[in-house]
């Protein structure tokens, strides 16, 4: 006999904006009714009783842009996010190798060269070679696009000063020549091994090399995490082999605790063509939904496009492709009939996307594809204007104003108080949809709100105070809207009739308690399709 449930006790937000309700009934992993306590009660033929003691039922929140597999093994790896300075970052190191087995890689992640008292320089190989002189020592950067590296992994590598540099990658060279250790975007496919994954110039290489039975760990690892922070749906924005095999040896172990759509790097278009995949394919749990592209670098590794010059140390970032070729890949995902989602921060990347998106559409007209720029750090006011008459929809990560706002202010000047303007998407019409971009933030849904709502960075100050929302619009960023961005609105997203039963159960409500408060709420409970998890 199928489960009954009604969950009742405490205040429901069935959809951003209508009123709480007092229950709801499910059966199986559906809802059935959402209401009051009798109309549920009367619908039911005999259920158990989930008592939400006070605290707030929410649907399960949906984070359109993740990495989980990273994620995890970022977590696994030493933490380097509040480092202060090098040495902080050499003790760190020191400390967590003494756990590493002789002859394996020392890896850290989440170092922020802004924030260590260097004048914005990052680690070198010679800092990290007072970690280790005999094993590799690898610290990848809190953007996740690249690494700094120690002299013996730099020579197990082969990246020397005649190791010419990537199209779309940077390798930062001293006077003689020699590489420093910093190791970026494209030219991370240098670190991967001759036997690891390559992705070329279509964005950067996370892949450094692990055994099936340790990605295992760390996939698992990522969706607790996930899971402990309300979250029950992603969208996992860079899928290669690693990934993809990953997700299936985890369902096929009945292991997943997530509904995943996959967006399949560009690098593997030609693949897709071949096996003919021309639409998603996969089910409620794991789904193939659309195709990941790149166009410049990382905003909070000042290596986004922007080549204003500006501030003192300002980089111009770099293209991964120029126009005809990018514009060229973007038609290809999209003659397939795939959902695309690019990396676009600075203002020609974006226009490159947009003008990409026009030119397929002309070409070969679809309907409600919901094409995605993924961040779109710095838009004008023009470019919103054409995203939304294109219904372009663009995915920011309103918590990186917080971490990351004063650095980026450094690097891109007052471009930055437009960066990742949720507000303004709102004033054009375009949905506003939130997310993480995990594990460059982790996983905290209620800091994103507070994020959005107040543009505050972790200093306390504010950086362009009109690109923020009200709270319900953030909230409906990370549900509904979420939803849509996955093309998944009709199954999750709010609590309705018919819909899958993912819920966040969490101690107060986001809309109500005092704005501040906001960052503290606890997930008290994660449900999925009518069962907890986490």
């Amino acid at each position: 006999m199928t489960l009954e449930q009604i969950f009742t006790g405490g205040p429901i937000r069935p959809v951003v904006g209508a009123p709480r309700v007092e229950a709801v009934l499910t059966r199986g992993d559906r809802i059935v009714a959402v209401g009051s306590l009798a109309d549920c009660e009367a619908q039911s033929t005999g259920h158990e009783l989930v008592d939400l003691a006070g605290h707030t039922m929410l649907p399960g929140f949906v984070d359109a842009h993740t990495h989980p597999l990273m994620l995890g093994q970022c977590a696994s790896w030493a933490d380097l996010t509040g480092a202060a300075s090098v040495d902080e970052v050499v003790k760190i190191l020191r400390e967590h190798g003494n756990d590493v087995p002789d002859g394996e890689s020392i890896r850290g992640f989440g170092y922020d060269h802004h924030k260590l008292g260097s004048n914005d320089s990052h680690p070198t190989a010679a800092d990290l070679d007072r970690v280790s002189e005999t094993d590799p020592v690898e610290i990848m950067h809190a953007s996740g696009h690249g690494y700094v590296v120690n002299s013996v992994s730099l020579s197990n590598a082969g990246i020397t000063a005649a190791t010419p540099t990537p199209d779309g990658g940077r390798i930062d060279r001293g006077d003689d020549g020699e590489p420093t250790g910093v190791i970026f975007d494209s030219a991370c496919d240098l670190l991967t091994g001759p036997d690891g994954v390559k992705i070329e110039n279509h964005g950067p290489n996370l892949h450094l090399p692990e055994e099936a039975e340790t990605l295992d760990r760390m996939l698992l690892l990522g969706q607790q995490m996930l899971n402990e922070a309300g979250i029950t749906s992603v969208g996992d924005c860079q899928v290669t082999e690693r990934e993809m095999t990953n997700w299936l040896r985890c369902r096929d172990h009945g292991r997943l605790s997530l509904r995943v759509s996959m967006m399949i790097l560009s690098s593997h278009l030609p693949h897709l063509r071949r096996l003919g995949l021309s639409a998603t394919l996969g089910d409620d749990l794991l789904r193939i939904a659309g195709v990941k592209l790149y166009t410049d670098g990382a905003l909070t590794a000042g290596m986004a496009y922007v080549p204003c010059g500006c501030p003192t140390n300002h980089r111009p970032g770099r293209l991964y492709h120029d126009e005809v070729e990018f514009t060229e890949l973007l038609g290809a995902a999209h003659e397939l009939g795939f959902q695309t989602g690019t990396h676009a921060q600075g203002p020609e990347a974006i226009q490159m996307v947009i003008d990409a998106i026009a030119a397929a559409q002309r070409r070969s007209p679809r309907r409600d594809v919901r094409h995605r720029i993924e961040h779109c750090g710095f838009p004008s006011e023009d470019q919103i204007a054409e995203m939304a008459r294109h219904e372009i929809l663009p995915v920011p990560q309103p918590t990186h104003v917080y971490q990351y706002g004063e650095g980026a202010r450094r690097d891109y000047g007052e471009i930055t108080e437009g960066m990742y303007p949720s507000g303004r998407f709102a004033a054009a019409g375009i949905p506003v949809v939130l997310s993480s971009d995990v594990p460059v933030s982790m996983p905290d849904v209620f800091l994103a709100m507070w994020a959005a709502v107040t543009r505050r960075t972790a200093s306390g100050k504010v950086i362009g105070p009109e690109c923020a929302v009200d709270r319900l619009t953030a909230l409906a960023g990370y549900t509904i809207e979420g939803a849509r961005a996955l093309h998944r609105e009709h199954v999750v997203g709010s609590i309705e009739p018919g819909k899958l039963a993912d819920f966040a159960i969490v101690d107060r409500d986001p809309i109500t308690c005092d704005l501040d408060d906001v960052p503290d709420i606890g997930v008290v409970q994660t449900w999925l399709a009518g069962a907890p998890v986490g």
